[in-house]
C-alpha cells in the first residue's frame, strides 16, 4: 500500500510532463492489433489521426488526447525492417533525462537503425500543393543499411524537415547519402522540401553524389553541426552537399536577406571527393572551419542576380552577386579550396584559405587573409587528440570533444610567436559592418558552434565556427574531497577560458624568473591562500592536470584560488594576466563507520523518502 501511495504521489508531481505524448513502448518493429505501442504504429496513428476509425487510437498508440509527440526510450536501439512512411506533422524525439537539472543534450540518444535494405524515413504527404508539414527529429542516432539505396541513404524529404542534437551515419545511396531533399519550386509546383540541421554530426555516409545531402534546391541550411568522414565518388563531380538547381531571380533576395540557404558555425573536415558543396544562387556560407578534407573545398557557381526597382514611375534592372561566403577558414585540403565557373559571381570575403592573396569578387574592406607557411594544426594524430603544447606552432587545436558534449571542434590558438593580438590569422579578423555601411550580408553568426556569444567588439570576430570567449564568471570551482593518506588529482582544463597554459620558458620570458628562486610550473601557477593557511603541496602538467599532495593527515578544508596565465589572457593588462580558479581540497579520516538502519518499510523506500517527496510538493507549490 505504501509503494501504492508513493507511486501516485509522484504521478501527480511528475506525471503530466510526458501526459499527452505517445510512448513507445516496445523496442520490436511490428504492426498489430495489441495494447503495445511500437515506433512503426505510433507513425502510423499520427499518419491517420484525421480519419474518424482511428481517433481513440491505432494498434495500442494514442488516443483523442495524445499530442504529435513520438517518445523513445534514451540509449535503446529501435530496428526497422522497412520505411517509415511520415504524411502528416510529428516530433520523433528521445525522451528527456529523469536526472535533476540534467541538460545534456545529444548524448543519450535513442537509436533508430534500419535492419533491412531501405532507409529509415520517407517523409511525403503526397502533395505538391498543399503546405509543407513540419516533421522534427530531435536527439536521434539514425543508423542506414550496409544496403546501397536510391534516393536518400537514410531520409528521402519533400516537407520541412528540422533535425536537432542527432547523428546521421552510415547512409548510402546513389543521391543523397544521408538525406535526398526533393522538390524544385515553380508556377506549377508551389512546395519543396526543405531541411535545418542544427548541433548534429553526419558522419560516414557514402553516395555517388551527395555523400550527405542531395537537394534539388538549395533548401537547406547546415548550423553548429559537423560533417566529417562522408565519401562521394571522385572523378565525376562528387560533392559531399551537392544542390542541383539555384534560385531564380524572383526567389535569390529572400533567401540572401533571410539567410535560410547555406552553412553557418559548422566544422567541416576528413570528407573525400572532388568538392564539399557546390555553390548555387541565393547561398550564404558564414564561420565555417572547412579544413583537412581529402577533396577540394567549394565549387561556386552562381551567376549574376538580376532584380527590378520602380521610382518615379522609372523601371530599373540592377545586377548584383547572388552568394556570399564570409568570416570563414578555408584552408589545408586537398585539392583547391576555390575552384569557380567563368561566370560565378560568389563573393568570398574575410576568409582564410591556403593561397596567397585570394581574391574572387572581394570588397577592399573585406579582404582574404593566407595560409602561407603557417602550419594548421597543431599536433594529435590525423588531426585529432592533444593540442600541442605553447610554444607550438599551429593555428588551431586538433580536433576534440569535450567532456559531456556532443560536438567536438578545432579551437583557435592565440601563438606566443604574436607580439600583439592582431598578429593573428584568425582571432579578430571577421568583419562585422566594417566597411562602416549598414550591409548585412558580411555580418558575422552572433553565436558560434559551441553557442557562445561572438566578440563584444562592435566590428570583430574569429575567423571560423569557433570563437575564443574570455568570461571570468563562468570558472567553475575546482578541487576533490580525499581521505588519509591519499592525494588529490583533479584537471583545470575547463576552467581555461578557450586558453592554453604557458608554458615555463615563456612564464620566464614574459615574467622573469621567481622571486623564490624555483622553476615556474606551467601557466605560471600561482597560489593564492583565501580562508586558510596552506596545507599541502600542489603541481601541474602542460593540460592542465593537477595533483595534491596534503601536510599529513589533518581533518578539514585547505581553500585557496590556484592562479594561472594563458595564451589568451596575456594579452590583457598587466593587472589581467590571471585567471583566478577557487579551490577547495577537503580531507577526512577514512569512515569505518558500519550502518545497522533496519529496513522496516516494506520496500526500498523508507519515511525519511516519504519526507522529502512531501517536501518537494510544498516547494513545487510554493514556487508556482
Amino acid at each position: 500500500m505504501l509503494k501504492r501511495t508513493l507511486a501516485c504521489a509522484l504521478f501527480a508531481v511528475t506525471g503530466h510532463v510526458y501526459s499527452a505524448d505517445i510512448q513507445v513502448t516496445t523496442l520490436v518493429d511490428e504492426d498489430k492489433d495489441d495494447t503495445v505501442c511500437s515506433l512503426r504504429e505510433a507513425v502510423e496513428f499520427l499518419n491517420k489521426r484525421s480519419q474518424t476509425a482511428f481517433e481513440n487510437g491505432y494498434h495500442g498508440c494514442g488516443d483523442k488526447e495524445a499530442s504529435s509527440n513520438i517518445v523513445l526510450k534514451r540509449d535503446q536501439i529501435y530496428q526497422l525492417n522497412s520505411a517509415l512512411n511520415i504524411k502528416a506533422a510529428m516530433t520523433i524525439n528521445t525522451a528527456a533525462s529523469e536526472i535533476f537539472n540534467d541538460d545534456k543534450k545529444g548524448l543519450n540518444n535513442a537509436t533508430i537503425k534500419m535492419a533491412g535494405t531501405d532507409r529509415i524515413f520517407v517523409i511525403d504527404d503526397a502533395s505538391i500543393e498543399n503546405s509543407l508539414i513540419s516533421v522534427n527529429l530531435i536527439e536521434l542516432n539514425l543508423q542506414g543499411s550496409s544496403t546501397k539505396v536510391n534516393d536518400g541513404g537514410l531520409i528521402l524529404n519533400r516537407e520541412a524537415l528540422s533535425i536537432q542534437y542527432s547523428r546521421l551515419i552510415g547512409g548510402h545511396s546513389n543521391k543523397g547519402g544521408a538525406i535526398y531533399n526533393a522538390g524544385i519550386l515553380s508556377d506549377a509546383q508551389k512546395t519543396a522540401g526543405t531541411l535545418t540541421i542544427s548541433n548534429s554530426i553526419l558522419q560516414n555516409n557514402k553516395a555517388d553524389q551527395g555523400a550527405v545531402l542531395y537537394s534539388e534546391m538549395p533548401l537547406y541550411l547546415i548550423s553548429q553541426t559537423v560533417i566529417r568522414d562522408n565519401e562521394s565518388l571522385t572523378g565525376t563531380n562528387g560533392v559531399v552537399l551537392y544542390v542541383q538547381t539555384g534560385f531564380t531571380d524572383n526567389t535569390i533576395g529572400s533567401a540572401l536577406s533571410n539567410r535560410s540557404a547555406g552553412l553557418r558555425n559548422s566544422t567541416i573536415f576528413h570528407n573525400i571527393g572532388d568538392y564539399i558543396a557546390n555553390i548555387r544562387e541565393g547561398m550564404f556560407l558564414n564561420n565555417i572551419t572547412l579544413i583537412k578534407n581529402k577533396s577540394g573545398g567549394l565549387y561556386l557557381q552562381a551567376s549574376k542576380w538580376k532584380y527590378t526597382t520602380t521610382s518615379d514611375g522609372e523601371t530599373k534592372t540592377t545586377e548584383a552577386p547572388s552568394s556570399y561566403i564570409s568570416n570563414s577558414i578555408i584552408a589545408g585540403n586537398t585539392g583547391s579550396d576555390f575552384d569557380y565557373m567563368a561566370d560565378d559571381a560568389t563573393v568570398v570575403q574575410s576568409t582564410l584559405t591556403t593561397v596567397e592573396d585570394f581574391r574572387h569578387n572581394t570588397p577592399s574592406e573585406r579582404p582574404n587573409f593566407a595560409l602561407n607557411t603557417n602550419k594548421l594544426v597543431a599536433g594529435g594524430v590525423n588531426d585529432e587528440g592533444v593540442c600541442d603544447a605553447p610554444p607550438a606552432d599551429g593555428l588551431l587545436c586538433p580536433y576534440a570533444t569535450p567532456k559531456d558534449k556532443m560536438l567536438g571542434f578545432f579551437k583557435p590558438r592565440l601563438l606566443m610567436s604574436y607580439k600583439k593580438l592582431s598578429d593573428s590569422l584568425i582571432v579578430n579578423k571577421g568583419r562585422i559592418y566594417s566597411d562602416g555601411s549598414s550591409i548585412g550580408l558580411a555580418s558575422c553568426e552572433t553565436t558560434d558552434q559551441k553557442g557562445n556569444s561572438r566578440s563584444g567588439y562592435d566590428e570583430l570576430c574569429d575567423l571560423g565556427a569557433i570563437e575564443l570567449v574570455v568570461n571570468r564568471s563562468e570558472v567553475p570551482i575546482a578541487g576533490q574531497s580525499i581521505l588519509y593518506g591519499e592525494t588529490a588529482k583533479f584537471s583545470i582544463a575547463d576552467s581555461l577560458l578557450d586558453g592554453e597554459l604557458l608554458d615555463p620558458t615563456s612564464c620566464e620570458q614574459f615574467l622573469g624568473k621567481r622571486s623564490d628562486g624555483q622553476a615556474w610550473q606551467p601557466g605560471c601557477l600561482d597560489i593564492q591562500q583565501t580562508a586558510t593557511p596552506s596545507k599541502g603541496k600542489l603541481t601541474i602538467d602542460q593540460e592542465g592536470n593537477v595533483v595534491y599532495a596534503p601536510d599529513g593527515d589533518w581533518h578539514g578544508a585547505d581553500k585557496f584560488n590556484l592562479r594561472v596565465i594563458t595564451t589568451t589572457t596575456r594579452f590583457n593588462d598587466v593587472s589581467n594576466y590571471y585567471i583566478n580558479i577557487p579551490t577547495t581540497i577537503i580531507q577526512d579520516p577514512p569512515n569505518n563507520f558500519k550502518s545497522k538502519t533496519v529496513n522496516v518499510s516494506g520496500g526500498g523506500i523508507g519515511f525519511s523518502a516519504i519526507l522529502m517527496l512531501l517536501g518537494l510538493v510544498g516547494f513545487r507549490r510554493f514556487k508556482s
